[in-house]
């Protein structure tokens, strides 16, 4: 695959949109005269850390911390940059390429970056190109999305006497207001919904999410995907999703169940085996 920067930008933007967070300080300086700095950080589940490694190698910058557990029981980490050589770098790769209410919180950066060094950073608007012509949805699919395998009936262990059925599906949460801007997700929740043909739902509980798990659109996320790889592990996920659509519509021998079920149960929280293999064709500098 022919990689670029443009490309790369594209990624950046949408692992930021997903996880990540681009803070601003209130104040220029600190009491002795040092320059504070805006910060981007990316957040991310500890099992991906050989990304978030190759991350920081690849931009030539940042500070990587391990947290405590999460609400999930997960250790996360952070990958912090706020270096102004290698923000700016950031800032002009991913300019012009949000879609998402946090392009305020960019487009903050970039007046005080122009204000602090003089800067001429133009504040790009919204992305409006289609999303199936960039990796911004690879990006924001390794922070927020996810693959998933059920198994219903004699398939599954609910003990359902229902007709047994394998389904696969691609999703991906979110709350319907932008909780630090309070702007709508609704925009860009529908676009992203829109390109795999299924609809967005509303929640009770505040939230949009769109589930792709049409038997007839699968074809839609692999033709994405594919194209666009994932760079975390949820690349092994789509993977085992990718194997999973061979079990579809199918009457299941006993054999046939129990791969299947192994497969459900060696992924996301469940996976144990890891191989970064994928991280070949990561994005070049």
């Amino acid at each position: 695959m022919n990689i670029t920067k443009k490309q790369l930008g594209y990624y950046l933007a949408g692992l930021i949109e997903g996880d990540g967070n681009i803070w601003t300080p209130k104040e220029f300086k600190s009491p002795n005269g040092r320059k504070y700095n805006p910060q981007i950080t990316f957040a991310f589940d500890i099992r991906d850390k050989a990304l978030f490694e190759l991350l920081k190698e690849n931009l030539n910058s940042g500070y990587l911390c391990q947290q405590k557990k999460n609400q999930e029981g997960t250790n996360g980490g952070i990958l912090r940059i706020n270096e102004t050589n290698i923000l700016v770098k950031i800032i002009n790769l991913i300019n012009g390429k949000f879609r998402t209410p946090k392009i305020i919180h960019l487009h903050r950066a970039i007046d005080q970056i122009n204000l602090k060094y003089g800067t001429m950073i133009n504040k790009l608007p919204i992305d409006r190109s289609e999303l199936d012509t960039n990796p911004w949805l690879a990006g924001f699919t390794d922070a927020d999305g996810n693959f998933h395998i059920s198994l219903e009936g004699p398939y599954g262990s609910n003990g359902s006497l229902s007709k047994g059925r394998v389904k696969c599906t691609f999703s991906i949460v979110q709350s319907l207001i932008h909780k630090s801007t309070g702007e709508s997700c609704i925009p860009f929740m529908t676009e992203i919904a829109n390109l795999f043909q299924c609809k967005l739902i509303y929640r009770k509980d505040s939230t949009l999410t769109f589930i792709a798990g049409a038997n007839s659109k699968h074809y839609l996320t692999i033709n994405y995907f594919d194209k666009y790889p994932l760079m975390s592990s949820k690349y092994l996920n789509y993977k085992d999703y990718v194997r999973g659509l061979n079990y579809l519509g199918k009457c299941l021998t006993i054999e046939e169940i129990i791969e299947i079920q192994n497969i459900k149960n060696s992924m996301n929280n469940k996976r144990t085996y890891f191989n970064w293999n994928h991280l070949n064709n990561f994005y070049k500098k």
